[in-house]
């Protein structure tokens, strides 16, 4: 039984292979990520040598910020992610994308061909699934579709409720379909793809193997916008091998879950790790590893009990 998707949901998200949640996050929300991509921001322009007006991404942005932290186990937001894919997570990446308007005479290039002068700086590439390509899960399956992997969560930050202001582009359905035939099916209908005109406060949850990319900044605003992604915990996160210790211990059971951690005292490889070692991230053998396990049926529950005879 579903603890937070609706019917709908749950369809758009099956067929679709994305929801789209309006006013999902507060305006005093919205106004604490705000400052928190503000802050960061100074600190990447430091350290980097950046302008203002050059574009940025930060990974395991998590670390970086406690209002980006917070994303990651949101009230309203973990109940559908454990809908979606189950309790049995962690986050392989938590991603702050910063860019501003494009430059007066910067060519940008056809959306998802990755043709233009935005490909390089800002990244506008080919129409694509995560966590596939030549070297990575375009093998295991027989019909040549990618597995059930990951979803992610987009954050809308900024306003990118008009066309081109750097948005989201999603090819319903594709996730259905072989990664073969967007690699050779000489590209997308244009008319299959969807422009995702938000404005700040939405959240899209999204399967990463629906076919995507950004469009180009033509607007006068800034676009900022996170990206949270939650992948099973026998997959290898892909923004940290451990996270800070520091970070670890001043966190609940369940973000210590999410950040990809073990229980104090619980050994990676089990109780008898010399003779017979066994991954407590494959094998979980302590319950205290993976409390989102008890707190999902707890939510279960509790829907049960409230829902209508």
């Amino acid at each position: 039984m579903a603890i937070a998707m609706t019917p709908t949901q749950e369809r758009d998200f099956e067929e679709k292979g994305f929801v789209v949640l309006d006013g999902f996050l507060s305006e005093a929300e919205v106004g604490r990520l705000l400052a928190g991509v503000d802050e960061v921001a100074d600190r990447v322009r430091e350290a980097s040598g950046l302008g203002p007006e050059e574009p940025f991404a930060v990974r395991n942005a998590l670390a970086h910020h406690e209002a980006f932290l917070d994303l990651v186990d949101h009230p309203r937001a973990l109940p559908l992610v454990v809908d979606a894919i189950g309790w049995n997570i962690q986050i392989r990446t938590s991603h702050l994308d910063y860019r501003p308007p494009y430059p007066e005479g910067l060519r940008a290039g056809a959306v998802g061909l990755g043709d233009g002068e935005d490909q390089e700086a800002y990244r506008n590439v080919n129409w694509h699934p995560d966590l596939a390509g030549n070297y990575l899960f375009e093998a295991p399956s027989l019909d040549g579709r990618l597995p059930f992997m990951e979803i992610k969560i987009f954050y809308a930050l900024s306003d990118l409720s008009e066309s081109n202001c750097g948005n989201l582009w999603m090819i319903p359905g594709s996730h259905l379909r072989p990664v073969r035939e967007l690699r050779e099916g000489g590209g997308v209908d244009r008319d299959a793809a969807v422009e995702l005109r938000v404005p700040p406060g939405t959240a899209v949850l999204w399967r990463t193997a629906t076919w995507h990319c950004v469009g180009p900044n033509l607007s006068a605003r800034t676009r900022k916008i996170m990206h949270v992604g939650y992948h099973y915990r026998w997959l290898r996160p892909t923004d940290y091998v451990e996270q800070d210790p520091a970070l670890i211990a001043r966190c609940s059971p369940i973000r210590r879950q999410l950040l990809g951690a073990l229980s104090p005292g619980s050994h990676p490889l089990g109780e008898t790790p010399e003779f017979h070692p066994a991954s407590q991230y494959w094998i979980t053998r302590n319950s205290e590893d993976v409390p989102l396990k008890a707190w999902a049926e707890a939510q279960a529950g509790a829907a049960r009990t409230t829902d209508p005879i």
